[in-house]
């Protein structure tokens, strides 16, 4: 992060000042550090558009419909495509109209979202040059602009300095502030920043909270989970398939603790970065290292059928500071539990938002000692565990994190709300 944000403040290019600059708040996430940190830090990005001009907004036509932007690179075979299906799928045509502003690679997911939208454009020709795609959208009439990526690869973020909306939204792929005060509202729920925990003051935005911030669309041909394995197994098997570079040596240490307490588990880790040149043979090295029985830890690369490798789990364990999003969604469809520990500062919470959600709280904790002691008793009590197994994909189905319905119901709301807020009308 420290090297990402230094090569930010030497590169001589804005496009590579913002991206560097965006990069090292990413990685930031990944490190304890406090929510005032990472504030702080946050702000210096707004910086980088000290000279920009942005729109104003007066005299606009008016129009029949709210016109609804949403500007990512994500809008593919992602782990985000869970996420933004309602916005395309589920919004209420009679009200809204939907733009949609791609700025990656295109696939057979992107062919099918073009299908469900009132336009697309293809601007990842343009993605070096924010100020002309602040200028389509500025000239499509948006109303309503939802930046669903923030800091995260591919992002177009930076379009939204020059204010090409009146109203301006970000949250969902980003667990932050975005630094920028073009921003408006972040997307938020109640879990993440509850009220009253004085959220607001690490936000330059104002914060919409939602009962759940999102709503996951689970694929409805997978199996459903029969009951934990190590009923006919004879072991338990932990896994993580978040992310390796989220994977701390605090949190290593606490999963060698739980596997040497309970005997003859086994570790599965699998992610597309045990695929690349080195990276497995370094994590092997950090885990003997740490004191991990290397005989009983396995690594697998990322696979199209991943899902089902689900199960063959036992129990998720999830990383610490940056947990989960749609891994720890994946898992809980699987009808595997999830332990998580969490924070005061928001990016560590949305685990435990989901597992609130589904009535699985329990498994959601605040220190290291509890989050072993949590694990290790989920492994000892295979009755719960393989009732956990058998009821989690249904009380998923039945809870906000899968109600399309209800969210984009809260989330539209939400726009009429602040349209309204912003001097305009239906």
């Amino acid at each position: 992060s420290q090297c990402a944000i230094a090569y930010a403040r030497e590169a001589a290019d804005p496009f590579l000042q913002r991206v560097y600059y965006g990069a090292g708040l990413l990685k930031l996430n990944a490190a304890d550090v406090s929510a005032q940190e990472v504030y702080e830090k946050s702000l210096g990005y707004g910086t980088l558009f000290a000279d920009v001009r942005p729109y104003t907004h007066l005299g606009r036509r008016k129009k029949d419909k709210i016109r609804i932007g949403y500007i990512s690179g994500d809008f593919r075979q992602h782990v985000m495509q869970y996420f933004v299906w309602p916005f395309l799928a589920g919004y209420d045509a009679d009200t809204f109209e939907v733009y949609v502003y791609s700025l990656g690679k295109s696939d057979q997911y992107t062919d099918f979202f073009k299908t469900l939208v009132t336009r697309w454009r293809d601007l990842s020709a343009h993605e070096r040059d924010m100020e002309r795609i602040a200028r389509e959208i500025h000239a499509d009439e948006v109303d309503i602009l939802f930046d669903l990526a923030g800091h995260t690869a591919g992002t177009g973020l930076a379009a939204l300095a020059w204010k090409p909306a009146p109203v301006q939204l970000s949250g969902l792929g980003y667990m932050a502030t975005t630094g920028l005060r073009s921003v408006d509202y972040f997307v938020t729920d109640h879990c993440c920043d509850p009220e009253g925990s004085g959220s607001e003051a690490f936000y330059v935005e104002k914060l919409l909270r939602l009962t759940s911030q999102f709503c996951y669309n689970g694929y409805t041909h997978l199996p459903r989970s029969t009951g934990t394995p190590a009923q006919g197994r004879g072991y338990i098997q932990f896994a993580s398939f978040n992310q390796y570079q989220k994977i701390r040596d605090p949190m290593l240490r606490a999963w060698q603790e739980i596997m040497e307490r309970v005997p003859q588990a086994r570790l599965l880790l699998k992610n597309n970065a045990y695929s690349k040149p080195g990276v497995v043979q370094s994590a092997y090295a950090r885990l003997q290292r740490l004191g991990f029985d290397m005989s009983r830890v396995m690594f697998e690369e990322a696979t199209r059928d991943y899902m089902l490798r689900y199960l063959d789990v036992d129990i998720a364990l999830d990383t610490y500071p940056w947990p989960g999003g749609g891994t720890t969604c994946d898992a809980l469809y699987m009808g595997v539990p999830v332990v998580t520990m969490y924070g005061a500062r928001r990016s560590t919470r949305f685990s435990y938002a989901m597992l609130h959600l589904v009535g699985a709280g329990k498994l959601a904790v605040t220190s290291a000692a509890a989050y072993i002691s949590c694990a290790v008793s989920l492994a000892e009590d295979l009755d719960r565990l393989d009732e956990m197994h058998r009821t989690l994909r249904r009380k998923m189905e039945t809870s906000p994190l899968m109600d399309q319905r209800g969210y984009m119901r809260a989330l539209e709301e939400a726009y009429i709300m602040a349209w309204r807020n912003a001097g305009q009308g239906l």
